[in-house]
């Protein structure tokens, strides 16, 4: 014999590893049956749940050391010629044609 349950009574069932039976009425108006496991247990599904950040101090000092080490590697680059742009974003005149 089937009974309507609510959703987390349906749930915690299933959880303990009785049949559910999910009864749906679909666009067209009809009416579609199908037990629960067969819609949760396809190996396509991820199941994602929200949690709260966990805040952990050594990953933080961890970033914030790539980050400054980043900057002081950047500053430290020395930059070529030809990475050399004026304000407006063009290239300036190479010194060989600056002396011709």
């Amino acid at each position: 014999m089937l009974i309507e349950k609510t959703l987390k009574e349906a749930l915690a069932d299933y959880i303990k590893g009785k049949p559910v039976t999910v009864l749906w009425t679909k666009e067209d108006g009809s009416m579609d049956v199908r037990l629960l496991s067969d819609i949760l247990e396809q190996e396509e599904n991820h199941f994602l749940v929200n949690v709260p950040a966990y805040h952990n101090p050594e990953f933080a000092q961890a970033v914030a050391e790539m980050v400054d080490q980043k900057r002081i590697d950047d500053c430290n680059r020395e930059v070529a010629p030809e990475e050399i742009t004026e304000k407006d974003g063009s290239t300036p005149p190479s010194q060989s044609r600056i002396q011709k």
